[in-house]
Protein backbone atom coordinates (compact mmCIF):
# COMPACT_ATOMS: atom_id res chain seq x y z
CA UNK A 1 0.00 0.00 0.00
CA UNK A 2 1.75 3.39 -0.70
CA UNK A 3 2.35 5.77 1.89
CA UNK A 4 0.03 8.92 1.93
CA UNK A 5 -0.31 12.02 4.09
CA UNK A 6 -2.57 11.39 7.11
CA UNK A 7 -5.09 13.89 8.32
CA UNK A 8 -5.99 15.81 11.44
CA UNK A 9 -9.06 15.34 13.00
CA UNK A 10 -10.83 18.97 14.18
CA UNK A 11 -13.61 19.76 15.90
CA UNK A 12 -14.57 22.15 12.59
CA UNK A 13 -14.45 18.17 10.99
CA UNK A 14 -17.84 17.49 13.16
CA UNK A 15 -20.65 18.77 11.04
CA UNK A 16 -19.28 16.74 8.33
CA UNK A 17 -20.59 13.95 9.90
CA UNK A 18 -23.77 15.09 11.55
CA UNK A 19 -25.92 18.13 11.42
CA UNK A 20 -24.54 20.91 12.68
CA UNK A 21 -27.28 21.76 15.07
CA UNK A 22 -26.21 18.88 16.45
CA UNK A 23 -22.84 18.94 16.49
CA UNK A 24 -23.18 22.58 18.09
CA UNK A 25 -25.83 21.12 20.81
CA UNK A 26 -22.85 19.10 21.79
CA UNK A 27 -20.42 21.68 22.16
CA UNK A 28 -22.69 23.49 24.42
CA UNK A 29 -25.28 21.81 26.17
CA UNK A 30 -25.02 20.43 29.92
CA UNK A 31 -22.28 22.71 30.78
CA UNK A 32 -21.23 24.00 34.29
CA UNK A 33 -20.50 27.36 34.91
CA UNK A 34 -17.16 28.37 33.09
CA UNK A 35 -16.63 24.76 31.64
CA UNK A 36 -15.19 24.73 28.19
CA UNK A 37 -16.58 23.08 25.07
CA UNK A 38 -15.88 19.60 25.73
CA UNK A 39 -15.51 18.25 22.02
CA UNK A 40 -11.49 19.25 21.55
CA UNK A 41 -10.68 16.99 24.26
CA UNK A 42 -13.11 14.38 22.89
CA UNK A 43 -11.95 14.04 19.46
CA UNK A 44 -8.50 14.13 20.92
CA UNK A 45 -9.10 10.76 23.06
CA UNK A 46 -10.70 9.52 19.35
CA UNK A 47 -7.20 10.20 17.62
CA UNK A 48 -5.26 8.56 20.70
CA UNK A 49 -7.03 5.58 20.66
CA UNK A 50 -7.21 4.86 16.85
CA UNK A 51 -3.26 5.64 16.63
CA UNK A 52 -2.81 3.38 19.96
CA UNK A 53 -4.88 0.71 18.11
CA UNK A 54 -2.55 0.99 15.09
CA UNK A 55 0.38 0.87 16.62
CA UNK A 56 -0.84 -2.57 18.49
CA UNK A 57 -1.48 -4.06 15.25
CA UNK A 58 2.67 -3.50 14.69
CA UNK A 59 1.64 -3.56 10.98
CA UNK A 60 2.20 0.06 10.04
CA UNK A 61 4.17 3.21 11.56
CA UNK A 62 2.45 5.81 13.21
CA UNK A 63 2.92 9.48 11.62
CA UNK A 64 5.16 11.17 13.44
CA UNK A 65 2.91 13.84 14.02
CA UNK A 66 0.91 12.59 17.36
CA UNK A 67 -2.64 14.53 16.15
CA UNK A 68 -2.57 12.44 13.19
CA UNK A 69 -4.38 9.16 11.86
CA UNK A 70 -4.70 7.68 8.08
CA UNK A 71 -7.53 9.45 5.89
CA UNK A 72 -9.43 6.36 5.74
CA UNK A 73 -10.19 6.23 9.42
CA UNK A 74 -11.50 9.87 9.59
CA UNK A 75 -14.88 8.85 8.79
CA UNK A 76 -14.68 6.26 11.82
CA UNK A 77 -13.14 8.89 13.77
CA UNK A 78 -15.92 11.24 13.12
CA UNK A 79 -18.52 8.90 13.91
CA UNK A 80 -16.69 7.94 17.16
CA UNK A 81 -16.38 11.70 18.44
CA UNK A 82 -20.16 12.36 17.68
CA UNK A 83 -20.76 9.35 19.75
CA UNK A 84 -18.87 10.15 22.77
CA UNK A 85 -20.01 13.70 22.38
CA UNK A 86 -23.63 12.23 22.40
CA UNK A 87 -23.13 9.77 25.14
CA UNK A 88 -22.68 12.91 27.51
CA UNK A 89 -25.51 13.95 26.55
CA UNK A 90 -27.78 10.99 27.32
CA UNK A 91 -28.97 11.44 30.68
CA UNK A 92 -32.41 9.71 31.43
CA UNK A 93 -32.44 8.51 27.78
CA UNK A 94 -32.47 11.93 26.12
CA UNK A 95 -30.16 11.80 22.92
CA UNK A 96 -30.51 7.74 22.68
CA UNK A 97 -28.53 6.17 19.83
CA UNK A 98 -30.36 5.06 17.27
CA UNK A 99 -30.31 0.92 16.06
CA UNK A 100 -28.19 2.55 13.00
CA UNK A 101 -25.93 3.92 15.15
CA UNK A 102 -25.21 1.17 17.79
CA UNK A 103 -24.70 -1.04 14.80
CA UNK A 104 -21.91 1.48 13.21
CA UNK A 105 -20.45 1.52 16.23
CA UNK A 106 -20.52 -2.24 16.61
CA UNK A 107 -18.58 -2.68 13.43
CA UNK A 108 -16.19 0.43 13.86
CA UNK A 109 -15.18 -1.30 17.57
CA UNK A 110 -14.78 -4.47 15.45
CA UNK A 111 -12.72 -2.71 13.13
CA UNK A 112 -10.25 -1.07 15.36
CA UNK A 113 -9.69 -4.33 16.97
CA UNK A 114 -8.98 -5.99 13.64
CA UNK A 115 -6.29 -3.20 13.28
CA UNK A 116 -4.69 -3.97 16.58
CA UNK A 117 -5.02 -7.63 15.79
CA UNK A 118 -2.71 -6.84 12.60
CA UNK A 119 -4.88 -8.45 10.34
CA UNK A 120 -5.94 -5.29 8.52
CA UNK A 121 -3.12 -2.93 7.87
CA UNK A 122 -3.67 1.14 7.17
CA UNK A 123 -1.81 3.63 4.60
CA UNK A 124 1.25 4.19 5.14
CA UNK A 125 2.25 7.95 6.61
CA UNK A 126 4.08 9.90 4.11
CA UNK A 127 6.03 11.22 7.59
CA UNK A 128 6.31 8.36 9.59
CA UNK A 129 7.90 7.91 13.15
CA UNK A 130 11.85 7.78 13.54
CA UNK A 131 11.44 4.92 16.23
CA UNK A 132 8.01 3.06 16.56
CA UNK A 133 5.83 3.88 19.61
CA UNK A 134 4.61 0.36 19.81
CA UNK A 135 6.74 -2.60 18.96
CA UNK A 136 4.93 -5.72 17.32
CA UNK A 137 3.99 -8.11 19.68
CA UNK A 138 6.54 -11.04 19.22
CA UNK A 139 4.96 -14.60 19.20
CA UNK A 140 5.87 -16.97 21.96
CA UNK A 141 9.15 -19.23 21.16
CA UNK A 142 7.91 -22.87 20.06
CA UNK A 143 9.55 -25.61 22.17
CA UNK A 144 9.83 -28.79 21.23
CA UNK A 145 11.06 -32.26 23.49
CA UNK A 146 11.65 -35.78 22.03
CA UNK A 147 8.69 -37.99 22.92
CA UNK A 148 10.01 -40.01 25.55
CA UNK A 149 8.72 -44.12 24.75
CA UNK A 150 9.10 -45.69 28.39
CA UNK A 151 7.17 -48.95 27.96
CA UNK A 152 6.63 -52.12 30.63
CA UNK A 153 10.14 -53.88 29.19
CA UNK A 154 12.03 -50.42 30.14
CA UNK A 155 10.98 -50.57 34.04
CA UNK A 156 12.59 -54.59 34.38
CA UNK A 157 14.16 -54.69 37.82
CA UNK A 158 12.16 -50.96 38.94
Amino acid sequence: MPAVAWTTLTVADLPVGKAAALVAALQSAALGEGQPDPMPGIVAGVVTRIRAEIAAGGCTVLDADPEKIPPSLKPLALRMALREGQSRLNVAGALELTDQEREEWRQDVRYLERIAEGRITVEASLNPEAAPTVQAATPAPLISAPERRWTAADQDGI
